[in-house]
């Protein structure tokens, strides 16, 4: 299954996280790569990070993607055993997760059985209070939980019993040595409880739909459990999340993923609201009809008022009546309450299947996913407690996710009682954005186009395109320097590996200074019970968990091959089989080594050819889109508005823009990966420095902000040498600087002398 763009983007940016996680820790790993200050206030050193992707763009998809990345990186000592804690806000939505868990043909499942070589488990928080020890060791177990499972009040744990004492688990506390994370019972004695196991494991904890959880309280739990790893994927982060990637309704709607804008329409009665609803329900049938080779029948969904004693309510039952008395025949529609489910077993995908109509109250909240709905109709006042934004989500997927040709069924409708439209608009806004949306997704019934997140123009009405590095008059890329001559299968396979025993025979990881992983190493019982690889076996495990596409299979494999004789050298096979874990980390970092050298021999000799010059390319497009807006203006931005900045970034600019400048005639807000202008030096990933300052005199000045944490890392290292060389190669006219808080005066002065 292919990913979609933006899905890919998630995790190529969860990947670069990973990478220099290992490196430099997970404070610096996401401020390097988001520019924003990090959260360590409720999990400490455990890398805490948080995926933001709107409702309908497969955020449990991203997220077994994101699984097999973290355990085949930071989490690798683990060798693709132990326990996934795979939380969800509800039991709705953990039976609709394990349902696609269990199913060996449901695509969350071949991700996961792909990646581990179909040593997968799927238990329920129920299930696993009865995990076998054998289990844990031999495979990754994912339990999927709700998370009121594991919160510690009386009444909850009356119920579901993952602290108390549990005599099927005995054997995971067989010989168990001393672990201060164990919790004990008044005699200082370990719990032999579910919690415990979880505890021994160190689990990698996901947090799936965790917008259905409001605050950071609600999963402060979570550290007690000893996690190694917490990945968050959610519509709407909690205050305190450390959002590593934002994902915009744009990029959903590029993909057609979803049904977007939301048309809206309100009345004072409900009957009114219903009657529209059916008009609009026939409408798009006879729309959907006219498509040929893709079947849709689309679905309206009614939301009901809770019965009530003490004020009238419109009930399932009256909205049913009124139904009928339209000429909706009865097995065109369906009731789905906490009492009545007439949705089990039916497949509403199926040609034979006549539901048009689905009429509930709030059980459709969550848990509930159908592309045909269309239409959400709600006779409750949009005020009332049970409001329609409880079941908006439920409307926005698109069928097949792809467009039609009819704009009819590339939107979704809403019929609302209200007030007034203004009530109704300020509500369903509300719902948009629990769902990660805008209110730039919704329009008026009367209007014919969307206004989409905001379109921001240009203000200065010039082109312009910043010189970039180029190769023989072409921009230069990494692959340039790589180029179609170059065999790993001649290079040094011979490389030092050190694997360290403790007393107990388990291996430590012996990657530089990096004392978290090191730490979750030693908590880690590793056997030879473990599957012995053959030569070859080992090998071709090795060739598939790295992916190098700049590279052939079998230049790959020859190198491969020879780096594990040489390592036969010290170590047995079998040794090498077991901790095959380290050994790719180690060989991964050593073939990036010889790629990076490979790449400055290459562009040094280029350089000393002249072959490498600057060249201007792509200009910088009139328009751009961005979600959060600067409210401020400025004087002298390339555009008229920008993307939200860290307060340091925007003390900066603010500097930038004053007139005590007065030969910058503008400066431009970089956005990575998004924008043209990027310095591709030696090393694979671009540099975007995050601001670029253009002077009346033609200079053209690019501009990376660091706090000062940041300012001599490696990182920082590389960015400072291929932008003063970007400079050198412009001959005056381009100028590099790396601005902190301690050489702003600095900077700002040389800058008005260009």
């Amino acid at each position: 299954m292919f990913l979609k763009k933006y899905q890919q983007k998630a995790l190529d940016t969860l990947k670069d996280y990973l990478r220099e996680l290992e490196h430099v820790g997970s404070k610096y790993a996401f401020m390097g790569i988001t520019n924003q200050p990090y959260n360590s206030e409720f999990f400490g050193e455990v890398p805490f990070v948080c995926v933001k992707i709107p409702t309908g763009g497969g955020k449990t998809l991203v997220g077994c993607h994101a699984v097999t990345e973290i355990m085949g990186s930071v989490l690798k000592h683990k060798m693709e055993r132990g326990i996934i804690m795979w939380f969800v806000p509800s039991e709705a939505i953990k039976s609709q997760t394990l349902k696609k868990f269990k199913d060996r043909n449901d695509w969350h499942r071949k991700v996961l059985d792909e990646a581990f070589q179909n040593n997968i488990r799927i238990f329920s928080n129920e299930e696993a209070l009865r995990i076998r020890k054998e289990d844990v060791e031999d495979n990754l177990c994912v339990v999927v939980s709700s998370l009121d499972a594991f919160r510690k009040e009386k009444t909850l744990q009356n119920k579901y019993k993952v602290y108390q004492e549990n005599g099927a688990l005995l054997s995971h506390f067989e010989n168990i040595q001393e672990n201060d994370s164990l919790e004990l019972d008044e005699h200082k004695t370990v719990i032999n409880s579910l919690a415990n196991v979880v505890r021994i494991s160190s689990p990698l904890v996901v947090i799936d739909e965790g917008h259905k959880t409001k605050t950071q309280l609600s999963i402060d739990f979570l550290k007690e459990l000893n996690p190694s790893f917490i990945i968050e994927y959610t519509a709407t982060p909690r205050g305190g999340s450390n959002i590593l990637v934002d994902i915009y309704a744009s990029e959903l709607k590029e993909e057609q993923m979803v049904k977007i804008p939301l048309v809206l329409e309100s009345a004072t009665q409900w009957n009114n609201s219903v009657a529209r609803g059916i008009e609009k329900q026939d409408e798009l049938e006879k729309d959907a009809k006219k498509i040929k080779g893709e079947y849709i029948r689309p679905i309206a969904l009614i939301q009901a008022q809770p019965k009530s004693k003490t004020s009238p309510s419109v009930t399932v039952d009256q909205i049913k009546e009124y139904l009928l008395s339209a000429k909706i025949s009865e097995d065109e529609i369906a009731i789905k309450t906490s009492e009545r489910n007439d949705l089990e077993g039916v497949d509403l995908f199926s040609r034979k299947c006549k539901i048009r109509y689905i009429i509930t109250v709030s059980a459709l909240a969550e848990g509930w996913d159908c592309s045909f709905a269309y239409v959400l109709i709600s006779v409750a006042n949009v005020g009332a407690k049970i409001a329609v934004e409880q079941i908006i989500g439920r409307i926005i997927r698109m069928p097949y996710a792809k467009r039609k040709e009819n704009e009819n069924l590339n939107r979704c409708y809403i019929f609302a009682s209200a007030r007034n439209f203004n009530e109704a608009a300020t509500q369903i806004i509300s719902g948009l954005e629990t769902n990660g949306y805008s209110r730039f997704d919704l329009l008026n019934s009367s209007q014919k186009e969307q206004k989409y997140e905001l379109e921001i123009e240009r203000a200065v009405k010039k082109d312009f395109a910043a010189p970039m590095i180029s190769l023989d008059g072409d921009k230069l890329s990494f692959e340039d320097l790589i180029g179609e001559d170059f065999e790993l299968a001649k290079e040094d396979a011979n490389f030092d590996f050190e694997i360290h025993y403790d007393n107990d025979g388990r291996a430590v990881i012996d990657i530089k200074e990096d004392k978290w992983i090191k730490g979750a190493q030693q908590m880690l019982h590793l056997t030879y019970k473990d599957k012995n690889f053959t030569k070859q076996e080992l090998v071709q495990w090795l060739d598939k968990k790295m992916r190098f596409t700049l590279l052939e299979k079998s230049d790959k494999v020859k190198f491969i091959d020879k780096a594990i004789d040489f390592q036969l050298k010290k170590y047995s096979l079998a040794e090498l089989s077991v901790n095959r874990y380290l050994l790719l980390a180690k060989l991964d970092e050593v073939i990036n080594g010889v790629l990076q050298e490979y790449a400055k021999k290459r562009f040094d000799q280029f350089a000393k050819k002249g072959a490498i010059t600057t060249k201007p390319f792509d200009s910088f497009p009139e328009s751009i889109t961005i979600a959060q807006e600067v409210p401020q203006d400025f004087n002298k931005n390339y555009y008229k508005k920008i993307d939200k900045l860290n307060k340091e970034e925007l003390s900066f600019v603010e500097r930038l823009d004053l007139d005590t400048l007065p030969n910058v005639e503008f400066w431009i807000r970089s956005r990575e990966k998004r924008d043209p202008f990027y310095i591709q030096g030696w090393k694979k990933n671009k540099f975007y420095p995050d601001f670029i300052a253009v002077t009346k005199k033609g200079a053209v000045v690019a501009l990376e902000w660091k706090g000062e944490d940041r300012i001599s890392n490696e990182d920082t290292e590389y960015k400072v040498a291929i932008g003063e060389m970007w400079a050198n190669l412009g001959k005056g006219k381009l100028h590099f600087f790396l601005v902190h808080n301690g050489n702003i005066e600095n900077v700002l002065n040389q800058i008005k002398t260009l």
